[in-house]
């Protein structure tokens, strides 16, 4: 984890790749008979396997064989989160992917709701794999043992290793290995990138053209089509039963994609680092002018409406929001386009006629008062990662070019589309899926691909709900544009101050954050009692930690 002020200094992983042309690698042979090159051997670009008269182990060393006689497998287990459809018994997908890269891979499958105890657990046992799953949010390496792993020399160093490896460079944001890099300087882990990008909010567009609203624009307009859903029996059903929005009751402490941080946006009161306009930043749900409470007010008048789902303190994380959005409860959920075909397809599946769009931030009253103010983005697309154990010694290459050799073309077409002849083949330059089992295949395949190729358009686009392919392109496209445009894109990419990270732990965050919060959205305390709760914020600690930022910022 990247921690300042203490003398850090961010630096580009140091690429580079040793190239030999084949031309020249034959006319060494026949001259040199006797000269065996163990550096190109060694590097990622290699393919895993040979059928030269000399070939290359898995290991990296290099051995007599004979013509079309494969190097020796290297073998490694992996620990991975998984969904419930994914298994690892007579899988094609795996023993393709063992096949091509000649390995034999032991995929240590975990459910995804218990994938960081059990890792946890797995460790503390000295039992573990060679590669184990780090987590992350998609700026940072936030996981609790990370430090300690390092420490006490549990994962290794691949600085040497990755400087080889072609695919993994190019297809990893430059920014996030200045956000993985840890203080000592060595890159611990490989990052899974994925697409930095914004969520929109998604809205059921057949109730709101049913109920006759219109696009909303201005949070006036949200307020209203939010009771028109609670009141206008858009469901049909004779019931006033639905309602406009949901959360989970961690509220804004919450790191998945929160409700109330989309409209916290009107007001740059949102989760994220602003410049004001001169060069200083601020934390917008922190601001020193208390705007925050403006969306706080805009909840409270929503559950004056009664159209915020009255169960908004009992749900608890994303799945709870999801699963009244897909059930019909509530009339919208923030989204990212690129996962929209697929929640309607889900959505559908239970409310056939179910249509949804996806609406830009809306616009507040005060709106005009941050028109100066620019988001400090601090999204290295970083989604999860993998790092190497002590397990592992003398194996680093070798498993690093078994993940390199997953962003190639010929891995990225296995890892996106499945084996090829079970669940696609390839007629020209043209993927065609192979039914029902690349329908199978796209359930599980979300977590337990190992890489991702981040700005690859296809890897969101299914197409699994043909009648909007169009319209997801086009957010899609949006919500990538959105980043470009709104945000200084440098400064505090990947950064968490340290006193940051203390503050995340005080109680003032964890509890009564999100008391403060529920006490103002039901009414139990004045608006003004957000001011009184942000002198303590800053008394507490925040004042360093905004020192901090703009200091290095500066």
């Amino acid at each position: 984890m990247n921690v300042f002020p203490d003398g850090i200094i961010l630096k580009k992983i140091y690429g580079g790749k040793i190239v030999m042309r084949k031309k020249f690698f034959k006319l060494i042979c026949t001259l040199l008979a006797v000269l065996m090159i163990l550096s190109f051997a060694a590097g990622c670009t290699t393919q895993p396997q040979s059928n030269t008269t000399t070939a290359t182990n898995s290991n990296g060393t290099t051995q007599e064989s004979s013509t079309n006689v494969k190097a020796e497998p290297v073998k490694f287990s992996i620990m991975l989160r998984a969904g419930p459809d994914f298994t690892t018994e007579n899988n094609p997908w795996i023993d393709q992917i063992n096949e091509k890269a000649n390995a034999e891979i032991t995929w240590i499958a975990v459910p995804t709701e218990n994938i960081w105890d059990k890792r946890n657990v797995t460790m503390a046992s000295n039992n573990y794999p060679e590669v184990i799953i780090i987590d992350t949010t998609q700026s940072c390496i936030t996981d609790n043992l990370y430090d300690q792993m390092v420490k006490n020399k549990i994962i290794l160093p691949l600085n040497d290793y990755l400087k080889n490896c072609e695919n993994i460079m190019k297809y990893t944001h430059e920014v996030a290995w200045d956000a993985i890099r840890h203080k000592d300087g060595n890159i611990y882990m490989v990052p899974r990138c994925t697409i930095i990008r914004e969520d929109f909010m998604g809205i059921r567009k057949d109730w709101r053209e049913k109920l006759n609203m219109p696009v909303p624009q201005t949070i006036d307009d949200w307020r209203a089509l939010y009771k028109a859903f609670a009141t206008g029996d858009p469901d049909e059903n004779g019931k006033d039963d639905t309602y406009g929005v949901s959360d989970a009751n961690e509220i804004m402490s919450y790191s998945g994609t929160i409700n109330l941080d989309y409209f916290a946006r009107a007001w740059h009161a949102d989760k994220q680092w602003y410049d004001n306009g001169n060069g200083e930043v601020f934390y917008g749900v922190f601001a020193k002018d208390g705007r925050f409470k403006y969306a706080l007010e805009f909840y409270r008048q929503l559950n004056e409406d009664k159209s915020l789902d009255p169960d908004l303190m009992t749900n608890k994380g994303n799945n709870s929001k999801f699963e009244k959005f897909y059930k019909g409860v509530v009339g919208s959920a923030r989204y990212f386009a690129g996962n929209l075909d697929r929640d309607l397809n889900t959505l559908r599946s239970l409310q056939p006629q179910a249509t949804v769009e996806l609406v830009e931030f809306p616009t507040a009253p005060e709106s005009a008062q941050y028109q100066n103010e620019k988001i400090v983005l601090t999204n290295a697309g970083i989604y999860n990662g993998w790092a190497l154990t002590n397990k592992a010694k003398g194996k680093e290459q070798a498993i690093l070019n078994v993940f390199d050799w997953m962003l190639s073309d010929e891995g990225w077409e296995i890892l996106e589309y499945g084996a090829i002849g079970v669940h696609h083949v390839k007629e020209g330059d043209k993927i065609v899926k192979l039914e029902p089992e690349y329908t199978n295949f796209s359930k599980w395949i979300g977590h337990c691909m190992l890489f991702r190729r981040p700005n690859d358009e296809s890897f969101w686009l299914k197409n699994t709900v043909p009648d909007i392919y169009d319209y997801q392109k086009e957010w899609l496209a949006k919500s990538v544009q959105y980043i470009k445009d709104n945000t200084i894109q440098k400064g505090l990419l990947g950064i968490y101050s340290s006193k940051e990270l203390e503050f995340y732990k005080k109680d003032i965050f964890t509890k009564k954050f999100v008391e403060i919060c529920a006490e103002i959205i039901y009414g139990e305390k004045p608006l003004d009692a957000w001011d009184e709760f942000i002198e303590q914020v800053y008394a507490e600690g925040w004042e360093v930690v905004s020192r901090e930022y703009n200091e290095f910022y500066k």
